[in-house]
């Protein structure tokens, strides 16, 4: 009795690849990739991983190749799934078809990263997946970039708010003023009134128009606080944008019982930069120092003029940053701040304003003692365009 013949197999990828000539270059080809690759089989054990994702994830080619993906590799998606035995790859494997997750992790260097991986299967001749193929890109660049753009459409808005608020509240105290300054004249044209009782409305006169004062310098502080990023460049006065700051915060600074300190040297020119990026620089710094210090401290802000170079330092006494962490702060989406606290853009978005102007940013760290931010801007920007963030 003749035996049943098998199923002729179809030509692989007819007229679209030279199956040879692939065969010799293959491991050249997936390690060419910029993107980390890494391809399993039905039980799950590694057939190949090129060069981009063992330095991305860390493992040794030798140790790899035939043993268990998270046994053998520092798995990310068992990182981010925190040891669920259910991974992106069994889901592809059950459900036949391509599946993509965003993930943030830290690499083989320990920084924070972003990453938009896709498990693609590979489907034998009996229909099943024989394996999976993932791939793995690091967007932190570009999520760093599109959290940014939010973060100014964000103050976008805030600004077109504070314009309004600003608007509604200026009306009403520029009339309290013109009543004051009303109520003065007619005291100055009354004769009859004791002296000691127009000393008395006086007094309570200038007490109305001193605050009403103060109310529409915090409006204007505001406004110069909140508008847009795209503002031009101009002349700006970094002692002021460090006092506006500190007025702001003044209020959350007595309420933790936080003693400040403003040591600005008079002598500081003004520097050529978006005076909406230096605001946000002193107010992300500060904000920072702030809530460090829960507990009360000393927040001590200086300015030095050095030559062609300005100096800004802002230092606290609150417990300084982890030694783990400092050379991770400068990453977006880094934060040890409660959930809803912060959103790890602070420090990225200032580094990125600082060097944008040519100028350089640097910590000293004091664990259990505090944190000393030192910034150097030029007085003159290198590039128009610096600082554009």
């Amino acid at each position: 009795m003749a035996q049943p013949q098998p199923a002729p197999v179809p030509a692989p990828f007819p007229g679209r690849m030279d199956i040879e000539q692939v065969r010799h270059i293959l491991p050249q080809l997936i390690d060419a990739l910029s993107d980390a690759v890494v391809v399993v089989d039905r039980a799950q054990k590694v057939v190949a991983a090129n060069r981009r994702y063992l330095d991305a994830f860390g493992s040794g080619r030798a140790a790899v190749i035939g043993t268990h993906c998270q046994e053998a590799l520092h798995c990310p998606d068992a990182e981010a799934n925190a040891g669920s035995s259910r991974c992106s790859a069994c889901e592809v494997m059950e459900l036949k078809r391509p599946v993509r997750r965003v993930r943030n992790m830290t690499d083989a260097g320990g920084a924070q990263r972003r990453w938009e991986a896709t498990y693609n299967p590979v489907l034998g001749l009996d229909g099943e997946v024989s394996h999976v193929v993932e791939v793995w890109r690091d967007i932190s660049e570009r999520s760093g970039l599109e959290a940014q753009l939010a973060h100014s459409e964000r103050l976008a808005s805030l600004g077109t708010l504070a314009a309004g608020v600003a608007h509604e509240l200026n009306n009403p105290m520029a009339a309290i003023l013109a009543g004051v300054e009303r109520l003065r004249r007619w005291l100055t044209r009354e004769q009859q009134l004791p002296a000691r009782n127009r000393k008395d409305m006086d007094g309570v006169l200038q007490g109305i128009e001193r605050e009403t004062q103060r109310c529409t310098e915090t409006t204007e502080k505001l406004l110069l606080l909140a508008q847009p990023y795209r503002a031009a460049t101009a002349w700006v006065d970094l002692n002021r944008a460090v006092r506006d700051t500190l007025s702001l915060l003044n209020y959350q600074m007595s309420k933790q019982g936080i003693a400040m300190v403003q040591d600005l040297d008079p002598t500081v020119p003004h520097i050529w930069a978006r005076e909406s990026g230096i605001r946000g620089m002193c107010m992300n710094l500060c904000m920072n120092a702030v809530q460090a210090m829960k507990k009360g401290g000393m927040l001590t802000v200086r300015s030095r003029h050095a030559g062609s170079m300005v100096m800004l330092e802002i230092e606290d006494t609150g417990p300084g940053i982890q030694p783990q962490h400092l050379d991770r702060i400068w990453d977006p989406f880094f934060t040890t701040k409660p959930i809803g606290q912060g959103t790890g853009l602070g420090l990225s978005i200032t580094q990125r304003t600082v060097t944008g102007y040519g100028g350089t940013i640097r910590v000293e760290n004091h664990p259990g003692e505090g944190a000393h931010f030192i910034i150097e801007l030029p007085v003159q920007a290198q590039s128009p365009g610096g600082g554009d963030v």
